[in-house]
């Protein structure tokens, strides 16, 4: 099955943000992510990986999650509020 991003080439956080659609979402699994990050828009913008696997996907959904509020905060005309990180 061919995975058709939508709205690549933002800058990197909307491309994100933009993996959840009302399709699911693109990133949930290895191939998914492994398809996102291989989509031409992503060239030069992140180091390549050898292998995706599950540690990386949740990282990455981990990050797509916490730059959400920020993003809606915006759209509001609002600030983001500060998160401690669990890290």
């Amino acid at each position: 099955m061919t995975v058709t991003f939508p709205l690549t080439g933002e800058p990197l956080a909307l491309d994100l943000l933009n993996t959840r659609t009302a399709e699911g979402d693109l990133v949930a699994d290895p191939a998914g992510l492994a398809a996102w990050l291989a989509e031409p828009a992503q060239a030069g913008r992140l180091t390549p990986l050898g292998a995706v696997g599950a540690a990386e996907v949740a990282a990455v959904l981990a990050v797509r999650e916490a730059a959400r509020p920020a993003l809606a905060a915006a759209r509001s005309g609002e600030r983001p509020r500060p998160r401690r990180c669990a890290c």
